[in-house]
């Protein structure tokens, strides 16, 4: 029993490295400034958009949600992106649709 115990545990701190490292590559660490006011989701969101060039809705239900076992209606993201637009813009920063596709962050030199 004890063997069997502690092969659970060996798989579970190996699964949860796994799953750290998987995160990693989804959303880029980062920590924006106080003053943006973005809820933990809405500072995860901002960083999946800057982790990928162009970030599909299902990309960023994943980066949300998947941990959840019933996840929201797809459209949760442009909510999302509307409240965060509305925050960063006041900090020169824009949240671009690309429609059919997903969003991306746009550049402040507006090479879009």
């Amino acid at each position: 029993m004890d063997e069997m115990v502690a092969a659970l545990i060996a798989k579970n701190e190996s699964l949860a490295e796994r799953v750290r490292q998987l995160e990693e590559l989804l959303v880029a660490e980062w920590h924006p400034p106080v003053e943006w006011g973005l809820t933990p989701t809405e500072s995860r969101l901002v960083g999946a958009l800057m982790k990928r060039e162009l970030a599909t809705k299902s990309y960023l239900m994943s980066v949300l949600y998947s941990d959840r076992m019933e996840e929201p209606e797809e459209k949760i993201v442009d909510v999302l992106v509307c409240k965060i637009r509305r925050k960063l813009q006041l900090h020169g920063v824009a949240i671009e649709t690309v429609w059919g596709q997903g969003y991306r962050l746009k550049d402040r030199e507006n090479r879009a």
